[in-house]
């Protein structure tokens, strides 16, 4: 069967760096296509390529064994290829069936709302938004739905070929399982979708075939059906990867906690959670998105408004009232979003690794940038950064490496305790390794680390122990020895189901 969009030797270079190196990619009629890859591999080059967001490329380009060049996404569209990008493109303040029907060729030159809403109501169960009403504004939605509703506005396009670019990073599990529902449906009805995720239990849930992208380079799709986790990330990485988790050391009797959590009431929680946190462990926060345990983190860290609560941490009980008094007392905190307020993004890295401790690198208001030089560099050896690039801003590294960054800046304070919300969100699977050895490193030396995440697969891997939470409630404790991912969904999805005891 002739492929219904072919790449061949496709080449793209930015000055010296080359994102593609003679890539070739193809996907037939009705086949869902996993796109995989390190941070930096090319992807989003790819996908930019293919979409019409960049035609400075080498290279030949066939759609239904035609020639073709798009010039602006628009063109792309036209022809029938459209994407989801991570962020999303709806306008909140206003309805969903208006952001269906807010540009395209198929959008109605007069309509009245209840036309536009009778009209969009097709689109909605396509993606498994039924009981949505169409009238709703965007603003009411949830994240996973606001996803749903931008594929649905894409298929209101009609295109026959549909990129979805990480559509499930920022979901929990439950919205996360409505995405891959939808794009089952769709590859029924014949819609050909390029599957790109870091998720690589969703790559093999979804996808017919996978591409593999590796510096630049693209490697034989292999179908799904014939690879595993490993054989797979040892495509992606050119290597084996023996342990993605560090060895959790065995279950020993605790010492005395570092920080006790004492009736803690951000807001967004329904009440108050109580818990102690002990130093040389890594102690992990586990709930679906919007379950709070988000929240606990940031209050924690003084980035959070909170009812009421204190900490009893040396000696004293008090709530840092901002970071900067966290900050004072050794809590270092990484919020889930690193480009908004982890990073300074159009700064030097080695600015981004100081950042917190700029009374150790300056005197009376002079930078020493002797000192800053010195500290960045020691960080970045640490959490294998290119000390090369110290001069070149943060926002050109990639994610993995951006998230290095993010977590390595805590070191300039010597932090006791260090929050972590969603730690691997967009990183490839080299770096998440990396990242969780360095976490596993700082609990070794004694800091006590706290991870929020809702990655299943790393929330049941990496603590020592886990406290569960369900729509803003405080669930339960999980101790190592009883630690398994069908004992964690249990708490978070459904605590309250008696059924199965």
């Amino acid at each position: 069967m002739q492929p219904l969009l072919k790449l061949s030797s496709v080449s793209r270079s930015f000055g010296a760096i080359h994102a593609l190196r003679g890539v070739d990619f193809e996907i037939g009629p009705g086949e869902v296509m996993g796109l995989v890859g390190e941070n930096g591999a090319g992807k989003s080059t790819l996908v930019k390529v293919i979409s019409g967001f960049d035609d400075g490329y080498t290279g030949e380009f066939l759609l239904d064994g035609n020639p073709i060049r798009f010039s602006n996404p628009g063109k792309a569209e036209q022809a029938g290829i459209a994407i989801a990008q991570q962020e999303l493109s709806l306008i909140p303040t206003m309805s969903v069936a208006e952001n269906i029907f807010l540009a395209g060729h198929n959008v109605p030159t007069f309509a009245t709302k209840r036309d536009l809403a009778r009209k969009a109501r097709k689109y909605l169960d396509e993606v498994g938004l039924g009981d949505i009403y169409p009238a709703t504004g965007v603003d009411r939605l949830s994240v996973g739905e606001r996803h749903l509703v931008e594929v649905a506005r894409l298929i209101a396009h009609d295109p026959r070929v549909l990129i979805l670019d990480e559509p499930t990073a920022a979901l929990g599990e439950s919205d996360s399982i409505r995405i891959l529902e939808m794009v089952a449906r769709l590859a029924e009805r014949g819609k050909s979708i390029i599957y790109v995720s870091h998720r690589m239990d969703e790559i093999f849930k979804i996808t017919d075939r996978i591409t593999v992208l590796r510096d630049g380079e693209s490697q034989e799709p292999k179908k799904a059906s014939e690879l595993d986790v490993n054989s797979l990330v040892e495509l992606m990485l050119g290597r084996e990867l023996k342990n993605m988790f560090p060895e959790r050391p065995a279950v020993i009797e605790r010492p005395k906690p570092l920080v006790g959590v004492k009736d803690l009431w951000p807001d967004g929680l329904l009440e108050p959670v109580s818990f102690d946190i002990y130093p040389g462990e890594i102690l992990g926060l586990a709930g679906q998105l919007g379950s709070g345990s988000g929240e606990i983190l940031a209050a924690i860290g003084g980035a959070q408004r909170t009812r009421d609560g204190k900490l009893a941490y040396q000696g004293r009980e008090f709530l840092p009232a901002n970071p900067q008094e966290a900050i004072a007392n050794g809590i270092g905190y990484c919020s889930e979003d690193r480009k908004h307020d982890g990073l300074f993004l159009g700064r030097p890295i080695r600015e981004n690794l100081t950042s917190p401790a700029l009374g150790a690198v300056s005197s009376f208001g002079w930078m020493s940038r002797l000192a800053e030089r010195t500290m960045a560099r020691g960080i970045a050896t640490k959490y294998t950064i290119d000390v090369s690039r110290l001069g070149a801003e943060a926002g050109v590294l990639s994610g993995g490496n951006q998230q290095k960054v993010a977590l390595g800046k805590w070191l300039s304070i010597e932090p006791k305790i260090i929050l972590v919300n969603e730690p691997t969100r967009g990183v490839d699977v080299g770096a998440r390794a990396e990242i969780y050895r360095k976490l596993r490193d700082l609990a070794d030396d004694g800091a006590a680390i706290v991870v929020a995440s809702t990655d299943i697969q790393e929330i049941s891997n990496l603590p020592d122990r886990v406290i569960t939470f369900y729509r803003g409630m405080q669930i339960g404790e999980i101790g190592l020895n009883d630690m398994t991912a069908a004992a964690i969904l249990k708490q978070i999805t459904d605590p309250f189901d008696e059924t199965n005891l």
